[in-house]
């Protein structure tokens, strides 16, 4: 691994363990056991570093997604296994990264939303599109419409949500939201499909 690469994954590491705002560009330094102007050799400053930390675990997302899909079976079966890793993976954030993220760096926050850069659209939209082809997903739906609306749902999964706040276990909240809806634009196949693979999360 590259050094540009290593400040990036262990940066990374570190603001999703301790939050943003509590990590300086000398902790980093002194916790990777390099010079801090190494760092700025390869990053403008923490903005720049943060960006580029988003981008990668965003990037090392839809490509494990993309893979998954591709090896799955069906549609449904590579919905439940993204959404086993995306279950942990926000087990792993503290709530600190997305508060100080939005109150500390507004101006890369407003960018990434602006842009859609948070998540891949053009990745669920496939997942749905591969399902529907695959005669588990309803073709009479507006999938543009539909891939829309399941990343409002997953909104509500994002630590500031009023669901979060309200402490609702994530697989409860799976379980009760994100379920149902896709129970609601599935065939009779995609239905039996969710209730076979439902297991993977327990």
């Amino acid at each position: 691994m590259e050094i540009k690469e290593r400040i990036i994954v262990e940066s990374g590491q570190f603001f999703g363990k301790y939050g943003i705002r509590s990590i300086t560009m000398d902790f980093l330094a002194e916790e990777m056991a390099i010079s801090k102007r190494t760092i700025y050799e390869h990053f403008r400053d923490k903005d720049t570093l943060l960006l580029e930390v988003i981008k990668y675990y965003r990037e090392q997302h839809s490509t494990e997604a993309l893979r998954i899909i591709n090896e799955s079976d069906n549609a449904i079966e590579a919905l439940f296994r993204i959404m086993r890793i995306m279950i942990r993976q926000m087990k792993q954030v503290n709530p600190l990264f997305f508060h100080d993220l939005k109150k500390y760096h507004t101006s890369i926050f407003i960018t990434l939303t602006e842009k859609s850069d948070f998540r891949d659209y053009t990745l669920t939209l496939k997942l749905l599109e591969t399902g529907a082809r695959q005669g588990v997903f309803r073709t009479s739906l507006n999938i543009s419409i539909v891939n829309a609306t399941r990343h409002v749902l997953f909104d509500l999964f994002n630590p500031d949500s009023s669901f979060s706040l309200a402490d609702y276990d994530r697989k409860e909240m799976f379980d009760h939201i994100i379920i149902p809806y896709f129970r609601g634009i599935s065939t009779e196949r995609g239905v039996k499909l969710i209730e076979d693979f439902r297991k993977i999360l327990d």
